[in-house]
Protein backbone atom coordinates (compact mmCIF):
# COMPACT_ATOMS: atom_id res chain seq x y z
CA UNK A 1 0.00 0.00 0.00
CA UNK A 2 1.17 3.16 -1.19
CA UNK A 3 1.43 5.51 2.61
CA UNK A 4 2.22 9.36 3.25
CA UNK A 5 3.58 10.63 6.26
CA UNK A 6 3.24 14.23 6.96
CA UNK A 7 5.70 15.25 9.76
CA UNK A 8 9.12 13.24 10.65
CA UNK A 9 9.11 14.00 14.56
CA UNK A 10 9.53 11.40 16.58
CA UNK A 11 5.90 9.81 16.23
CA UNK A 12 6.04 10.44 12.35
CA UNK A 13 9.41 8.85 11.49
CA UNK A 14 8.94 6.10 13.36
CA UNK A 15 5.80 5.47 12.14
CA UNK A 16 7.36 5.90 8.53
CA UNK A 17 9.98 3.97 8.97
CA UNK A 18 7.58 0.95 10.74
CA UNK A 19 5.51 0.93 7.93
CA UNK A 20 8.51 0.56 5.40
CA UNK A 21 9.39 -2.78 7.63
CA UNK A 22 6.02 -3.64 7.09
CA UNK A 23 6.28 -3.92 2.91
CA UNK A 24 4.22 -0.53 2.35
CA UNK A 25 5.95 2.17 -0.38
CA UNK A 26 6.34 5.22 2.29
CA UNK A 27 7.12 9.05 1.78
CA UNK A 28 8.01 10.63 4.55
CA UNK A 29 7.00 14.68 4.11
CA UNK A 30 9.28 16.86 5.76
CA UNK A 31 9.14 20.81 5.25
CA UNK A 32 12.38 21.78 7.62
CA UNK A 33 15.10 21.55 4.65
CA UNK A 34 17.99 20.28 7.13
CA UNK A 35 15.71 17.18 8.61
CA UNK A 36 14.97 16.60 5.07
CA UNK A 37 18.58 16.64 3.70
CA UNK A 38 19.38 14.46 6.64
CA UNK A 39 16.85 12.17 6.11
CA UNK A 40 17.46 12.08 2.40
CA UNK A 41 20.99 11.02 3.39
CA UNK A 42 20.24 7.84 5.51
CA UNK A 43 20.53 10.31 8.96
CA UNK A 44 18.18 9.97 11.96
CA UNK A 45 17.62 13.47 12.99
CA UNK A 46 17.22 12.34 17.10
CA UNK A 47 18.16 9.45 18.37
CA UNK A 48 15.90 6.13 18.86
CA UNK A 49 17.37 2.71 19.55
CA UNK A 50 16.67 1.00 16.15
CA UNK A 51 15.68 3.77 13.78
CA UNK A 52 18.71 4.64 12.11
CA UNK A 53 18.88 1.16 11.23
CA UNK A 54 15.52 1.07 9.72
CA UNK A 55 15.74 4.24 7.65
CA UNK A 56 19.05 3.58 6.21
CA UNK A 57 17.98 -0.30 5.15
CA UNK A 58 14.86 0.62 3.19
CA UNK A 59 16.12 3.83 1.63
CA UNK A 60 18.92 1.45 0.07
CA UNK A 61 15.70 -0.93 -1.10
CA UNK A 62 13.72 2.12 -2.19
CA UNK A 63 10.64 1.39 0.01
CA UNK A 64 11.08 4.67 2.16
CA UNK A 65 11.63 8.10 0.71
CA UNK A 66 11.29 11.68 1.89
CA UNK A 67 10.31 15.13 0.40
CA UNK A 68 9.17 18.15 0.93
CA UNK A 69 6.17 18.08 -1.48
CA UNK A 70 2.87 17.36 0.78
CA UNK A 71 0.47 17.70 -2.09
CA UNK A 72 2.45 15.55 -4.28
CA UNK A 73 2.88 12.33 -1.83
CA UNK A 74 -0.60 12.38 -1.08
CA UNK A 75 -2.14 12.68 -4.34
CA UNK A 76 -0.80 8.66 -4.99
CA UNK A 77 -1.56 7.66 -1.06
CA UNK A 78 -4.22 5.29 0.01
CA UNK A 79 -3.51 6.25 3.58
CA UNK A 80 -2.13 10.01 4.33
CA UNK A 81 -1.05 10.13 8.06
CA UNK A 82 -0.89 13.58 9.76
CA UNK A 83 1.91 13.37 12.58
CA UNK A 84 3.19 16.98 13.49
CA UNK A 85 3.37 19.25 16.37
CA UNK A 86 0.67 20.33 18.61
CA UNK A 87 1.39 21.74 21.77
CA UNK A 88 3.55 25.31 22.07
CA UNK A 89 6.02 26.26 24.12
CA UNK A 90 4.22 27.44 26.68
CA UNK A 91 2.50 24.06 27.17
CA UNK A 92 -0.89 25.15 25.76
CA UNK A 93 -2.71 23.25 22.84
CA UNK A 94 -1.72 24.86 19.30
CA UNK A 95 -3.49 23.51 15.90
CA UNK A 96 -2.11 26.00 13.98
CA UNK A 97 0.37 23.21 12.30
CA UNK A 98 -1.88 20.35 11.50
CA UNK A 99 -4.15 23.00 10.32
CA UNK A 100 -1.52 23.73 7.80
CA UNK A 101 -0.75 20.84 6.79
CA UNK A 102 -3.85 19.40 6.63
CA UNK A 103 -5.04 22.18 4.04
CA UNK A 104 -1.64 21.14 1.97
CA UNK A 105 -2.26 17.33 1.52
CA UNK A 106 -6.04 17.40 1.88
CA UNK A 107 -7.22 18.17 -1.90
CA UNK A 108 -4.85 15.74 -2.98
CA UNK A 109 -5.65 12.67 -1.61
CA UNK A 110 -7.52 10.47 -3.93
CA UNK A 111 -11.20 9.75 -3.51
CA UNK A 112 -10.80 6.59 -2.38
CA UNK A 113 -7.94 7.12 0.54
CA UNK A 114 -8.42 8.63 3.76
CA UNK A 115 -6.76 10.83 5.99
CA UNK A 116 -5.52 9.61 9.37
CA UNK A 117 -4.29 12.22 12.00
CA UNK A 118 -1.70 10.59 14.13
CA UNK A 119 -1.07 13.48 16.25
CA UNK A 120 -2.58 14.18 19.41
CA UNK A 121 -5.12 17.02 19.29
CA UNK A 122 -7.40 18.51 21.54
CA UNK A 123 -10.86 17.03 22.02
CA UNK A 124 -12.20 20.24 20.78
CA UNK A 125 -10.49 19.98 17.58
CA UNK A 126 -11.29 16.42 17.14
CA UNK A 127 -14.76 17.21 17.07
CA UNK A 128 -14.51 19.98 14.04
CA UNK A 129 -12.12 17.87 12.34
CA UNK A 130 -14.76 16.20 9.84
CA UNK A 131 -16.11 19.42 8.84
CA UNK A 132 -12.55 20.96 8.46
CA UNK A 133 -11.72 18.52 6.23
CA UNK A 134 -14.88 18.11 4.22
CA UNK A 135 -14.77 22.17 3.96
CA UNK A 136 -11.09 21.47 2.29
CA UNK A 137 -12.53 19.12 -0.17
CA UNK A 138 -15.25 21.19 -1.02
CA UNK A 139 -13.63 23.93 -2.08
CA UNK A 140 -11.00 21.68 -4.11
CA UNK A 141 -13.51 20.25 -5.82
CA UNK A 142 -13.29 16.78 -4.75
CA UNK A 143 -15.63 14.81 -2.78
CA UNK A 144 -15.27 13.84 0.89
CA UNK A 145 -13.20 11.26 2.02
CA UNK A 146 -12.37 8.82 5.35
CA UNK A 147 -11.53 10.99 8.22
CA UNK A 148 -9.61 8.93 10.99
CA UNK A 149 -7.82 9.27 14.31
CA UNK A 150 -4.86 6.43 15.35
CA UNK A 151 -3.47 7.95 18.05
CA UNK A 152 0.20 6.40 18.88
CA UNK A 153 1.32 4.86 22.24
CA UNK A 154 4.77 4.74 21.82
CA UNK A 155 7.36 5.42 24.08
CA UNK A 156 10.79 7.18 23.41
CA UNK A 157 13.32 4.85 23.59
CA UNK A 158 10.93 1.16 22.71
CA UNK A 159 9.22 3.60 20.29
CA UNK A 160 10.65 1.08 17.17
CA UNK A 161 9.70 -1.88 19.11
CA UNK A 162 6.21 -0.51 20.60
CA UNK A 163 5.15 0.64 17.32
CA UNK A 164 5.73 -3.05 15.67
CA UNK A 165 4.76 -5.20 18.89
CA UNK A 166 1.89 -2.59 19.95
CA UNK A 167 -0.57 -3.55 23.11
CA UNK A 168 -3.44 -2.58 20.82
CA UNK A 169 -4.46 -0.32 17.89
CA UNK A 170 -7.15 2.50 18.42
CA UNK A 171 -9.03 3.56 14.89
CA UNK A 172 -10.69 6.93 16.03
CA UNK A 173 -13.88 7.32 13.46
CA UNK A 174 -14.47 11.05 12.46
CA UNK A 175 -16.08 10.18 9.40
CA UNK A 176 -16.25 7.29 7.57
CA UNK A 177 -19.56 7.00 6.19
CA UNK A 178 -18.83 3.67 3.51
CA UNK A 179 -16.07 2.04 6.15
CA UNK A 180 -12.90 3.01 3.70
CA UNK A 181 -10.95 4.28 6.21
CA UNK A 182 -11.28 1.71 8.47
CA UNK A 183 -11.00 -1.05 6.27
CA UNK A 184 -7.64 0.77 4.45
CA UNK A 185 -6.37 1.30 8.51
CA UNK A 186 -6.80 -2.43 9.39
CA UNK A 187 -4.96 -3.40 5.68
CA UNK A 188 -2.37 -1.57 7.14
CA UNK A 189 -1.81 -2.87 10.47
CA UNK A 190 -2.08 -6.52 9.24
CA UNK A 191 0.26 -7.47 10.66
CA UNK A 192 -0.63 -6.55 13.74
CA UNK A 193 -1.86 -9.48 16.32
CA UNK A 194 -3.07 -7.45 19.50
CA UNK A 195 -6.47 -6.22 19.29
CA UNK A 196 -7.06 -3.22 17.14
CA UNK A 197 -9.83 -1.28 18.67
CA UNK A 198 -12.69 0.89 16.28
CA UNK A 199 -13.75 4.11 18.31
CA UNK A 200 -15.58 7.00 18.31
CA UNK A 201 -13.15 9.72 17.07
CA UNK A 202 -13.26 11.39 20.87
CA UNK A 203 -13.52 8.62 22.63
CA UNK A 204 -9.99 7.09 20.36
CA UNK A 205 -8.55 10.76 21.58
CA UNK A 206 -9.37 10.80 25.28
CA UNK A 207 -7.75 6.93 25.20
CA UNK A 208 -4.75 8.22 24.17
CA UNK A 209 -5.39 11.29 26.67
CA UNK A 210 -6.28 9.34 29.15
CA UNK A 211 -3.63 7.00 29.16
CA UNK A 212 -1.04 9.25 29.85
CA UNK A 213 -2.93 11.22 32.55
CA UNK A 214 -3.06 7.72 33.95
CA UNK A 215 0.77 6.83 34.10
CA UNK A 216 1.39 10.16 35.23
CA UNK A 217 -0.78 9.99 38.11
CA UNK A 218 0.71 6.53 38.79
CA UNK A 219 3.87 8.19 38.79
CA UNK A 220 3.10 11.12 41.08
CA UNK A 221 1.37 8.70 43.36
CA UNK A 222 4.62 6.59 43.69
CA UNK A 223 6.63 9.19 44.90
CA UNK A 224 3.58 10.19 47.53
CA UNK A 225 3.85 6.82 48.74
CA UNK A 226 7.89 7.51 48.62
CA UNK A 227 7.49 10.69 50.97
CA UNK A 228 5.48 8.04 53.30
CA UNK A 229 7.93 5.48 53.50
CA UNK A 230 10.80 8.29 53.89
CA UNK A 231 8.31 9.48 57.07
CA UNK A 232 7.89 6.29 58.84
CA UNK A 233 11.65 4.07 58.07
CA UNK A 234 9.65 1.80 54.61
CA UNK A 235 11.77 0.46 51.98
CA UNK A 236 9.12 1.55 48.69
CA UNK A 237 10.64 -0.64 46.52
CA UNK A 238 9.09 -3.50 49.39
CA UNK A 239 5.83 -1.76 49.50
CA UNK A 240 5.03 -1.48 45.36
CA UNK A 241 5.87 -5.27 45.47
CA UNK A 242 3.21 -5.62 48.36
CA UNK A 243 0.79 -3.63 45.72
CA UNK A 244 2.11 -4.84 42.39
CA UNK A 245 0.59 -8.58 42.98
CA UNK A 246 -2.95 -7.22 43.23
CA UNK A 247 -3.81 -7.50 39.51
CA UNK A 248 -5.88 -4.30 39.72
CA UNK A 249 -2.84 -2.18 40.78
CA UNK A 250 0.16 -3.81 39.26
CA UNK A 251 3.26 -2.35 39.36
CA UNK A 252 4.19 -0.77 36.27
CA UNK A 253 5.23 3.31 36.71
CA UNK A 254 4.87 2.48 40.58
CA UNK A 255 8.33 4.04 40.63
CA UNK A 256 9.85 6.82 42.72
CA UNK A 257 12.42 9.33 41.79
CA UNK A 258 12.35 12.83 40.74
CA UNK A 259 9.22 12.40 38.51
CA UNK A 260 8.34 12.17 34.68
CA UNK A 261 9.85 14.52 31.94
CA UNK A 262 9.48 14.44 27.86
CA UNK A 263 6.77 15.58 25.54
CA UNK A 264 3.67 14.06 26.39
CA UNK A 265 2.80 13.79 30.30
CA UNK A 266 3.67 17.09 31.75
CA UNK A 267 2.53 19.31 29.11
CA UNK A 268 -0.86 16.95 28.45
CA UNK A 269 -1.44 17.13 32.61
CA UNK A 270 -1.12 20.83 32.91
CA UNK A 271 -3.20 21.49 29.77
CA UNK A 272 -5.36 19.55 30.79
CA UNK A 273 -6.31 20.46 34.36
CA UNK A 274 -5.99 24.60 32.59
CA UNK A 275 -8.15 24.01 29.96
CA UNK A 276 -11.12 21.71 32.25
CA UNK A 277 -10.98 25.24 34.36
CA UNK A 278 -11.64 27.00 31.44
CA UNK A 279 -14.85 25.20 30.92
CA UNK A 280 -15.67 25.18 34.87
CA UNK A 281 -14.80 21.48 35.46
CA UNK A 282 -12.09 21.13 38.08
CA UNK A 283 -9.51 18.42 38.06
CA UNK A 284 -8.07 18.74 41.88
CA UNK A 285 -6.48 14.91 41.31
CA UNK A 286 -4.68 15.98 38.07
CA UNK A 287 -4.01 19.48 39.82
CA UNK A 288 -1.94 17.56 42.66
CA UNK A 289 -0.41 15.02 40.02
CA UNK A 290 1.13 18.47 38.87
CA UNK A 291 2.36 19.95 41.80
CA UNK A 292 4.03 16.47 43.24
CA UNK A 293 6.16 16.33 40.12
CA UNK A 294 7.11 19.70 40.51
CA UNK A 295 7.94 19.20 44.13
CA UNK A 296 10.32 16.32 43.11
CA UNK A 297 13.01 18.35 41.47
CA UNK A 298 13.03 20.82 44.11
CA UNK A 299 13.19 18.29 46.71
CA UNK A 300 16.13 16.58 44.55
CA UNK A 301 17.67 19.99 44.84
CA UNK A 302 16.90 20.49 48.61
CA UNK A 303 18.43 16.97 49.46
CA UNK A 304 21.77 18.11 48.07
CA UNK A 305 21.36 21.16 49.56
CA UNK A 306 20.44 19.70 53.22
CA UNK A 307 23.63 17.21 52.87
CA UNK A 308 26.01 20.13 51.99
CA UNK A 309 25.11 22.33 54.61
CA UNK A 310 23.90 24.54 51.96
CA UNK A 311 25.45 24.16 48.33
CA UNK A 312 27.03 27.82 47.73
CA UNK A 313 30.26 27.56 47.29
CA UNK A 314 30.06 23.58 46.36
CA UNK A 315 30.81 21.99 43.06
CA UNK A 316 27.89 19.39 42.11
CA UNK A 317 27.96 16.35 39.62
CA UNK A 318 24.95 16.06 37.95
CA UNK A 319 24.51 12.37 35.55
CA UNK A 320 22.36 12.38 33.29
CA UNK A 321 20.06 15.20 31.35
CA UNK A 322 17.75 13.91 29.06
CA UNK A 323 14.57 12.54 30.32
CA UNK A 324 14.70 9.29 30.39
CA UNK A 325 17.75 6.62 29.23
CA UNK A 326 18.14 5.53 25.23
CA UNK A 327 17.13 9.07 24.22
CA UNK A 328 18.47 12.53 23.42
CA UNK A 329 15.34 14.28 24.06
CA UNK A 330 15.68 16.96 26.66
CA UNK A 331 11.86 18.36 26.55
CA UNK A 332 10.42 19.00 30.09
CA UNK A 333 13.67 17.55 31.39
CA UNK A 334 13.64 17.55 35.38
CA UNK A 335 17.62 17.96 34.81
CA UNK A 336 17.00 21.32 33.49
CA UNK A 337 15.24 22.74 36.43
CA UNK A 338 17.09 20.82 39.04
CA UNK A 339 20.15 22.47 37.35
CA UNK A 340 18.72 25.74 37.29
CA UNK A 341 17.84 25.44 41.59
CA UNK A 342 21.09 24.53 42.23
CA UNK A 343 22.19 27.15 40.15
CA UNK A 344 19.97 29.87 42.08
CA UNK A 345 21.37 28.45 45.15
CA UNK A 346 25.02 29.12 44.43
CA UNK A 347 26.68 25.84 43.06
CA UNK A 348 28.62 25.40 40.28
CA UNK A 349 26.96 22.35 38.88
CA UNK A 350 28.63 20.44 36.26
CA UNK A 351 27.10 18.08 34.01
CA UNK A 352 27.14 14.81 31.69
CA UNK A 353 25.07 12.48 30.03
CA UNK A 354 26.03 10.44 27.59
CA UNK A 355 24.25 11.98 24.54
CA UNK A 356 26.02 14.73 22.84
CA UNK A 357 23.29 16.45 21.13
CA UNK A 358 21.50 17.00 24.40
CA UNK A 359 24.73 18.13 26.32
CA UNK A 360 24.96 20.85 23.57
CA UNK A 361 21.16 21.59 23.88
CA UNK A 362 21.61 21.58 28.18
CA UNK A 363 24.29 24.11 27.77
CA UNK A 364 22.41 26.24 25.67
CA UNK A 365 19.15 25.76 27.74
CA UNK A 366 20.83 26.50 31.35
CA UNK A 367 22.70 29.44 31.68
CA UNK A 368 25.84 29.00 33.82
CA UNK A 369 25.75 25.40 33.64
CA UNK A 370 29.12 23.57 32.56
CA UNK A 371 28.73 20.57 30.41
CA UNK A 372 31.65 17.99 30.03
CA UNK A 373 31.98 15.19 27.53
CA UNK A 374 32.38 12.68 30.19
CA UNK A 375 31.24 11.26 33.88
CA UNK A 376 34.58 11.30 35.63
CA UNK A 377 35.56 14.89 34.61
CA UNK A 378 32.10 15.63 36.07
CA UNK A 379 32.51 13.49 39.13
CA UNK A 380 36.45 14.73 39.54
CA UNK A 381 36.36 17.07 42.81
CA UNK A 382 32.79 17.14 43.28
CA UNK A 383 31.38 17.77 46.76
CA UNK A 384 28.00 16.32 45.83
CA UNK A 385 27.06 13.91 43.10
CA UNK A 386 23.26 13.99 42.05
CA UNK A 387 21.72 11.37 39.53
CA UNK A 388 19.28 12.45 37.19
CA UNK A 389 18.74 9.78 34.52
CA UNK A 390 19.51 5.89 35.52
CA UNK A 391 21.86 5.35 32.34
CA UNK A 392 23.33 2.12 32.33
CA UNK A 393 26.86 3.63 32.45
CA UNK A 394 25.91 5.54 35.58
CA UNK A 395 24.33 2.68 37.50
CA UNK A 396 27.83 0.40 36.51
CA UNK A 397 30.12 2.90 37.48
CA UNK A 398 32.92 1.79 40.32
CA UNK A 399 31.97 3.72 43.41
CA UNK A 400 34.88 2.42 45.44
CA UNK A 401 37.01 4.27 42.45
CA UNK A 402 34.51 7.44 42.28
CA UNK A 403 34.94 7.80 46.25
CA UNK A 404 38.90 8.78 46.00
CA UNK A 405 38.03 11.21 43.06
CA UNK A 406 35.55 13.09 44.77
CA UNK A 407 35.79 16.56 47.44
CA UNK A 408 32.89 14.79 49.16
CA UNK A 409 31.15 11.46 49.48
CA UNK A 410 27.42 12.14 48.59
CA UNK A 411 24.74 11.16 46.18
CA UNK A 412 21.40 11.87 45.89
CA UNK A 413 19.74 8.96 43.72
CA UNK A 414 17.00 10.76 41.78
CA UNK A 415 16.05 6.66 40.25
CA UNK A 416 16.16 5.10 42.75
CA UNK A 417 18.41 2.94 40.68
CA UNK A 418 21.73 3.07 42.23
CA UNK A 419 22.84 -0.16 44.67
CA UNK A 420 22.49 1.83 48.07
CA UNK A 421 24.72 -1.05 49.82
CA UNK A 422 27.88 -0.45 47.15
CA UNK A 423 28.12 3.18 47.98
CA UNK A 424 27.79 3.02 51.63
CA UNK A 425 30.34 -0.03 51.57
CA UNK A 426 32.63 2.62 49.37
CA UNK A 427 32.06 5.42 52.09
CA UNK A 428 28.87 7.57 50.46
CA UNK A 429 26.18 9.22 52.41
CA UNK A 430 23.34 7.79 50.10
CA UNK A 431 19.89 9.37 49.98
CA UNK A 432 16.98 8.57 47.77
CA UNK A 433 13.28 8.73 47.35
CA UNK A 434 11.08 6.58 49.93
CA UNK A 435 14.24 4.72 50.73
CA UNK A 436 15.76 6.62 53.49
CA UNK A 437 19.51 7.83 54.07
CA UNK A 438 22.02 4.90 53.97
CA UNK A 439 25.22 6.15 56.08
CA UNK A 440 28.78 4.92 56.24
CA UNK A 441 29.18 2.87 59.77
CA UNK A 442 31.27 6.05 60.90
CA UNK A 443 29.21 9.07 60.06
CA UNK A 444 26.39 9.95 62.57
CA UNK A 445 25.14 13.71 61.53
CA UNK A 446 22.04 12.37 59.83
CA UNK A 447 19.46 10.00 61.13
CA UNK A 448 18.82 7.39 58.62
CA UNK A 449 15.08 7.34 56.93
CA UNK A 450 15.13 11.23 57.72
CA UNK A 451 15.07 13.10 54.31
CA UNK A 452 17.95 14.73 53.98
CA UNK A 453 15.62 17.82 52.61
CA UNK A 454 14.24 18.47 56.01
CA UNK A 455 17.36 17.98 58.21
CA UNK A 456 21.20 18.96 57.36
CA UNK A 457 24.39 17.14 59.02
CA UNK A 458 26.76 19.27 60.69
CA UNK A 459 30.05 20.34 59.00
CA UNK A 460 32.00 17.97 61.03
CA UNK A 461 29.99 15.06 60.45
CA UNK A 462 30.58 15.62 56.13
CA UNK A 463 34.43 16.03 56.94
CA UNK A 464 34.49 12.36 58.10
CA UNK A 465 33.58 11.26 54.42
CA UNK A 466 35.35 13.47 52.76
CA UNK A 467 37.56 12.23 49.38
CA UNK A 468 40.81 11.59 50.23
Amino acid sequence: MKITVVGQGYVGLVTAAGAAMWGHEVTGVEVSRERLVALQSGFAPFHEPGLADLIEEHLAGGTLTFTDDGAGAAATAKLTFVAVGTIDASQRWDTQTIRAALANVVPHIPDDGAVVVRSTCPPEFVAQLPAFVNSIREQAGRSPIAVMLNPEFTKEGTAVRDFLQPDRVVLGVASDPRGRGVALLREFYARVTTPVLVLDAIDASLSKLGANLFLATKISFANELAALCDLYGAQVESVVEGMAHDPRIGGSFLRAGIGFGGSCLPDQVAMTVRDAASRGQDTPLLAAVDLINARQRSDFADRIDGLLGGVAGHRVALLGLTFKPHTDDLRAAPSLDIARALLKMGATVIAYDPMEAARRRAEIEVEGLIVVDDALAAITGADAIGLVTEWPEFTSLPWQTVARLVARRIVVDGRNALNADALVEAGFIYSSFGRGNRLPAEFDGVQPGVPAATRRPTSVGLEMVAGE
